[in-house]
């Protein structure tokens, strides 16, 4: 299942030493296909087994599938025909990593080495992804929340789904996740991401979000409240942090921002206490918009926001 890491130890997860030739097959949690893949390596592990073979899942979200896509492709190019969940592979004894594709490229593989025909449908397996995807989001212990923005001129709102690291960094975590679902400050006065703007954008570098428009304390504990720690590293895009006042420590508030590329000098800076887990595309299309002194000129705006629920 899937957890945050740094870079080497995603990487790792693909470096397998095996000591049979390995079915590797690497998809997103959230993807039907893979379920499908599931159920089909149960109804012929028998026959993989008899070949002195096995096989190995590593499920993933959306950025950190992209991350281990990319890292297959500095590998061997042939896995640039495959961008989609899921990606199978065999990871021979030797190192070597031999493409398959994906699943229409699996089922033919199975009926070639094992005599196989695949009769089930991906569809059927829609439900069963959904519960899993909802079993594990209530169960690995962190909180998931949502943004739909607006872009200025269009009808439409576009989702991206955030994951909290709140066992790592509680208190910042909770200041976030409840300025997401709306609560109110100290004085009583209504604190809620919905209706803020995107108020920077840093080209390659990062976005900017979240400066609620009210007066006085703007974060569930007051004005600022401190660093809670540094453990969380920039080692990838799509990494959720605090912003500062002025670039001072212990001066967080309500501002955000999600990263667009590794950012090693954020590490013992910024506080990082999430990642994007789903519309990374919706990111790189905030990250597009045309700018003046690094602010959009067209209003991208938090239309909706909450606690994520499959």
């Amino acid at each position: 299942m899937p957890e945050d890491k740094g870079e080497k130890q995603k990487e790792n997860e693909l470096d397998i030493e095996v000591m049979v030739d390995t079915i590797v097959i690497l998809g997103r949690i959230d993807c039907p296909k893979l379920t499908h893949c599931r159920k089909l390596v149960s109804l012929i592990l028998d026959k993989i087994s008899s070949k002195n073979m096995q096989t190995k899942f590593v499920a993933c979200f959306e950025t950190q599938f992209e991350f281990l896509r990319n890292y297959l492709l500095k590998q061997d190019l042939c896995f640039i025909d495959f961008p989609d969940s899921p990606i199978i592979y065999i990871q021979e004894v030797s190192g070597k990593k031999k493409i398959i594709g994906s699943l229409p490229e699996f089922q033919k593989y199975i009926i070639k080495e094992f005599n196989y025909h695949d009769t089930l449908k991906t569809e059927d397996f829609e439900e069963e992804t959904k519960k899993s995807l909802k079993n594990f989001l209530e169960t690995n212990g962190n909180k998931y929340v949502y943004f739909d923005f607006n872009f200025e001129g269009e009808e439409k709102c576009e989702k991206i789904v955030l994951e909290l690291f709140n066992k790592d960094l509680p208190l910042t975590c909770d200041n976030f996740y409840k300025l997401c679902i709306g609560t109110k400050n100290e004085e009583g006065t209504a604190l809620s991401y919905k209706g803020s703007l995107i108020n920077r954008i840093s080209i390659n570098s990062f976005i900017q979000g979240g400066d609620i428009r009210i007066e006085g304390p703007k974060s569930i504990y007051g004005n600022n409240f401190n660093d809670e720690n540094y453990n969380i590293k920039h080692d990838s895009r799509g990494i959720l942090g605090m912003v500062k006042k002025g670039n001072r420590k212990h001066s967080n508030e309500c501002q955000f921002y999600i990263t667009l590329c590794p950012l090693k000098s954020f590490d013992g800076n910024f506080v990082a206490f999430g990642r994007v887990i789903q519309g990374f595309d919706v990111i790189e299309k905030i990250s597009e918009m045309d700018t003046y002194l690094q602010r959009p000129t067209k209003q991208i705006s938090i239309k909706n926001c909450g606690e994520f629920i499959v």
